[in-house]
């Protein structure tokens, strides 16, 4: 019996408290009175109570009877919390064995692992103490990879802003055996363990796939780890993140009568310069590296790597420099610069220049003369002369929407090139290889016409990226000259141009449809 009193008989049967009425009219508020009396009474609801209260000769549930030492655990096991269930009296009562009842209460809920430290001294009856934690599992680690870096192709921008191009680290060259790469495979986790003892399995890292390329370099287990080692000497590449080691063809001096004309397919790197009337061709990088320039030389092509020029060119109106990526110069006088993006450190002295985006030094660099086409920015410090010498900055920008139509329209013949080339690759593989007869002739010509088609198909993609690729990257046509344009400058955006009268600086655009010279 809890509580007997001349209203109700409490009494307590295992967990659960009931309640007898003997009498109504007891007030419900005076009940709180018993519960913080009592604080192992935890009351169902106050509508069970109110019912209690008011049904005579009838006995209620209106709650459980809690232990002295309540152990709660979390869903996901890896804590505990405990409340002390008494009362300021009761726990100043029972301090002395308080430690050991935590203890057993532990041990009954089966909390037998991460039982923290505690003080009774600093608990407090009633309010929530955590009492256990579990060790969380682990992850491993990931793996790791690392690359050889490959310096960016840029020149040092000295203090006052302005670009050195005299020093590039153009071409990365490495030997037979060189490091290119690691990889650190995923580790194993740390296991876990719960408060009941559990033990929680780790997960291992991440793997990576490491990305090389395989006719150029090898992989190798060296102690713990995989290591990218070169297959043979050349020129280091990073292409879409793929590294590989591409030929490279080392002139150490000229080219010239002892080399002849240079076509090589890889990377070039010429020591020296490239004499009057000689050409270095190369499907890689080119560089260029004498200090005196190159001069009257007859063309300086790559068809998909970048050029550098460290001693700039002097072209006599015949030399041509091409490449498919970008064109580092120290300077330009008389020749021909085709290029994705065009960089010249000092100045364009009457070259003709096509391009994406062309950087004349911003803080001194000067274009003087010539014709200078690129598709979406000019810039340069200085633009013409104070002769007034014809110069004419051209950025064409491009016709988004013709350009769509275009790539639809070559998306559409290339569909139908698809079409062709596997109809007739069906109607080849029914028959077999025909050796000889009018069949044979018409089985040759079946296959011609596959690979014609191949060859148009393969050329088409190829356009069908470059103008997406285009569409991708314009941004609005600009000619930035910080410095001065002098009178004779001709300003042109898309088909709208100005011829400068008077000496201008700022950034042209077509602002609400007006070139604003």
């Amino acid at each position: 019996m809890l509580i007997q009193n001349d209203y109700f008989n409490l009494e307590i049967q295992g967990d659960k408290v009931i309640l007898r009425l003997i009498k109504t009219g007891f007030p419900l508020k005076s009940f709180d009175m018993i519960t913080r009396t009592h604080p192992r009474l935890k009351l169902t609801s106050f509508a069970t109570l109110r019912q209690a209260l008011t049904d005579l000769a009838e006995e209620h549930i209106i709650g459980t009877w809690l232990p002295a030492i309540d152990v709660a655990v979390t869903v996901d096991k890896m804590s505990a919390e405990m409340i002390i269930n008494m009362s300021i009296e009761e726990f100043n009562e029972n301090r002395s064995v308080i430690h050991q009842q935590i203890e057993e209460a532990l041990d009954r809920a089966g909390v037998v692992y991460g039982r923290q430290p505690f003080e009774v001294e600093s608990f407090v009856p009633g309010r929530s103490i955590v009492c256990a934690l579990g060790t969380p599992p682990e992850q491993g680690a990931d793996a790791h990879i690392t690359y050889f870096e490959i310096p960016e192709k840029k020149p040092v921008i000295r203090e006052d802003g302005s670009a050195d191009y005299y020093e590039m680290n153009f071409v990365t060259p490495v030997n037979e055996g060189d490091w290119l790469g690691e990889k650190i495979p995923p580790q194993e986790g740390k296991s876990g363990t719960d408060v009941f003892g559990n033990v929680l399995p780790a997960q291992k890292g991440a793997d990576a796939k490491i990305y090389y390329d395989r006719k150029s370099i090898i992989e190798e287990l060296e102690e713990d780890k995989t290591v990218l080692r070169a297959l043979h000497g050349g020129a280091l590449e990073s292409v879409n993140g793929v590294i590989s080691v591409g030929k490279q063809l080392v002139i150490n001096g000229d080219v010239g009568p002892e080399t002849g004309s240079i076509t090589f397919d890889g990377a070039v790197t010429v020591f020296g310069t490239v004499l009057a009337d000689y050409s270095v061709k190369a499907t890689g990088d080119i560089a260029i590296e004498g200090n005196e320039g190159v001069t009257n030389a007859k063309e300086i092509q790559s068809a998909e790597g970048d050029i550098y020029i460290k001693g700039g060119v002097f072209g006599g109106g015949m030399t041509i420099v091409e490449a498919q990526g970008d064109i580092f110069v120290k300077h330009a006088n008389n020749c021909k610069l085709y290029g994705r993006n065009i960089h010249v450190g000092l100045y364009l002295l009457g070259c003709e220049v096509i391009a994406e985006h062309v950087f004349v030094d911003r803080n001194r660099g000067k274009i003087i003369g010539g014709h200078i086409e690129a598709l979406f920015h000019i810039e340069s410090a200085y633009a013409g002369n104070h002769h007034e010498r014809p110069t004419t900055l051209h950025v064409k920008g491009i016709n988004k929407e013709a350009l769509y139509k275009e790539i639809q329209e070559k998306a559409t013949d290339l569909k139908e090139r698809q079409e062709v080339i596997s109809r007739l690759e069906q109607h080849t593989a029914q028959f077999g290889k025909v050796a000889a007869g009018p069949q044979a002739v018409a089985y040759k010509k079946t296959l011609d016409t596959i690979e014609t088609n191949k060859i148009a198909a393969a050329e088409l993609d190829k356009e069908i990226q470059l103008g997406l690729h285009k569409i991708k990257k314009a941004i609005p046509e600009q000619i930035g000259i910080t410095r001065e344009a002098y009178p004779g400058v001709i300003i042109q955006i898309g088909n709208k141009s100005s011829l400068l009268h008077d000496s201008k600086k700022g950034t042209f655009e077509i602002l609400g449809g007006v070139l604003n010279v």
